[in-house]
């Protein structure tokens, strides 16, 4: 389970998703394969819970899985998806439990030719390293070599007994050397790695951590700087952990075998404080503490450099350190805030879809359309569609209700929604004379690779010109740099349709964002004609009404709203003005009727 945590916060997945399917291909590989403990039936394979640990977050990152929430509008397709991943994790499971079955047959028959012995030098070597490499990744090496360990343990008891009996020389080599002088404050000679801590480490936090976890390495138990430093999974600190259980080896081994120190003559066992250990290990001499103080230094003096260049790298900007330690704080209490919250906030996200369900099965969404005037050519005819709801009574609701289909992450639905409502109305304006209208999508549709086709289709179906139909979108589509959007906007010219961006000026958009996409016009938002009343506002709009200049799009002033604002407008060279001064948002009927005043002026005989 930490494994499997880790690994899926690193890849930014939520582990309440993961870890279920892990426990579930550990539980099954285990009991399919008979890898359980004898005392209690429970799995203990630490290499099956390793693998399912990354196969499972393998497969949760890949299909992008994430918790399942019913409010939102897309509940139904998640679900789908989450059903076919499961059932699809399902027969992978079965694939790896057949994989599992097949290597421990295949283990099984090897076995003799792969044993590692420990009462041999090469086999020492080789039984160490696999320890330390083991426990580097979390996994108790003890158990996973368990075999080796009890064949190492019978040995050693008749070597012990033999010797006693005068009938053979004590071994070097034995369970007692491997306790006493191999794991000293725990796998890895851990109390080694203390020492550094305490001796050399300027971070406060090392230090306490080292402090606390002093009394268990006093009996060999180092979990706390195992997970706590940590240990495992650390690049750097992987290196001296199984290193210095190496060079151990090779010193205790060479000083024994020299006759400085006497051979261990009995095993301790391996909770016996350090020191003590080697006292009692080496038949009561004090050669055997002084080994191991040698082991200790030794270890320290490998370490050091280690540690060092690790907790330079932790400290490289304490400032940096202090903003992330005050952020996660500041993450806590907004989280444990959340789940103060959560209920009121599920009741309200709840409301939110009761309250757009019941627009969309009671009254209806309509469309409006504002003209947008061209100064010279009154032939020049386009509108901009805005959608409204209108209740069961005939009212008329402002778009207030956007907000909430955004709260829902239901943009998708509302923008196609509108553009089957506007495509539909098209059919009843004068088309063939130019006429183009306009249809807001927010950032979430225009980067949606589904929307090139959707409206290629829709446009097909309602039988409508692509020349006719704008696509307008927000300023803040083009602050993303999403490819999606651009290669949208490209193939959305390609058909015929004209891009605009709307509310240009609004937020935070600048040239260097608008260059980057080729949109066929700009509308400037009302807010910049709101400060022509200031010479630096009135300098600003007119830099900006010759971007047309540099690139080549139509420019048209929104929120035109009295006469002096259309003659300044006028006065900057921009031909085209959408405003209250001319027009408000009109139903359909009156849209089409002002068109034709405007294309078929009544003429006026004097006599």
């Amino acid at each position: 389970m930490i494994t499997t945590y880790y690994l899926s916060s690193k890849h930014s997945v939520n582990p309440m998703v993961v870890v279920p399917y892990a426990l579930a291909m550990f539980v099954t590989i285990s009991l399919a394969n008979g890898l359980v403990a004898d005392h209690n039936g429970l799995p203990n394979n630490p290499l099956v819970a390793l693998l399912t640990a990354g196969v499972a977050t393998a497969s949760c990152v890949s299909f992008r899985l994430y918790p399942l929430n019913p409010s939102r509008v897309d509940f139904v397709s998640a679900l789908y998806k989450q059903v076919a991943h499961f059932f699809g994790f399902l027969l992978l499971t079965m694939a790896f439990s057949a994989l599992t079955k097949t290597i421990i047959a295949y283990g099984d028959k090897y076995r003799d030719l792969s044993v590692i012995d420990p009462l041999t030098f090469d086999g020492g070597m080789a039984y160490v390293f696999l320890l330390g490499l083991l426990g580097s990744v979390g996994i108790n090496g003890h158990n996973f070599l368990f075999r080796a360990k009890q064949q190492l343990f019978e040995d050693t008891q008749l070597n012990i007994a033999a010797w006693e009996a005068g009938e053979a020389s004590l071994n070097v080599l034995g369970q007692g050397f491997y306790d006493a002088f191999l794991a000293i404050g725990g796998s890895g000679n851990a109390l080694s790695l203390l020492c550094c801590i305490l001796l050399f480490s300027k971070d406060r936090r090392h230090t306490i951590l080292a402090l606390s976890a002093l009394p268990l390495v006093m009996f060999n138990i180092n979990e706390l700087l195992l997970f706590g430093l940590p240990i495992v999974f650390n690049p750097t600190l992987i290196i001296p952990f199984i290193l210095v259980p190496i060079v151990s080896f090779v010193v205790v081994y060479g000083v024994m075998s020299i006759g400085w120190v006497n051979p261990v003559s009995t095993i301790v066992d391996w909770m016996t404080p350090p020191f003590l250990s080697g006292y009692w290990a080496t038949q009561n001499s004090l050669g055997g503490i002084v080994l191991q103080l040698v082991v200790v230094g030794v270890g320290i003096l490998i370490y050091r450099p280690f540690y060092l260049h690790y907790a330079g790298r932790s400290n490289i900007d304490d400032r940096a350190i202090l903003r992330k330690s005050e952020i996660e704080n500041s993450t806590l209490k907004s989280f444990l805030g959340d789940v103060n919250n959560s209920m009121g906030g599920y009741i309200s996200k709840h409301e939110v879809s009761h309250r757009v369900s019941r627009m969309l099965s009671h009254g209806e969404f309509v469309m409006f359309y504002q003209p947008q005037v061209h100064l010279h050519n009154p032939n020049h005819i386009a509108f901009e569609s805005l959608v409204r709801y209108r209740d069961v009574k005939g009212n008329l609701q402002p778009p207030t209700f956007v907000a909430d289909f955004q709260q829902l992450g239901a943009m998708w639905q509302l923008d196609t929604m509108v553009i089957d409502l506007v495509l539909s109305d098209m059919n009843t304006f004068p088309l063939g004379s130019g006429c183009k209208i306009g249809v807001n999508v927010s950032a979430d549709t225009i980067s949606d690779p589904r929307t090139v086709d959707f409206i290629a289709k829709r446009l097909a179906r309602y039988g409508v010109p692509a020349s006719a139909l704008e696509i307008e979108i927000t300023e803040e589509a083009i602050l993303e740099d999403h490819s999606q959007i651009k290669n949208n906007i490209d193939a959305l010219q390609h058909l015929g349709v004209k891009v605009a961006i709307d509310d240009f000026g609004a937020g935070y958009a600048s040239f260097p964002h608008l260059l980057k996409f080729n949109f066929d016009k700009v509308k400037l938002d009302r807010s910049l004609l709101l400060n022509v009343q200031e010479e630096r506002g009135q300098n600003l709009y007119q830099l900006l009404a010759k971007i047309s200049e540099v690139t080549g799009c139509a420019i048209v002033a929104e929120g035109v709203e009295t006469y002096a604002e259309k003659m300044f407008v006028k006065g900057c060279g921009i031909d085209i003005c959408q405003g209250y001064f001319f027009a408000k948002p009109m139903p359909l009927e009156e849209a089409v009727v002002w068109t034709r005043s405007v294309s078929h002026p009544p003429v006026v005989e004097i006599d």
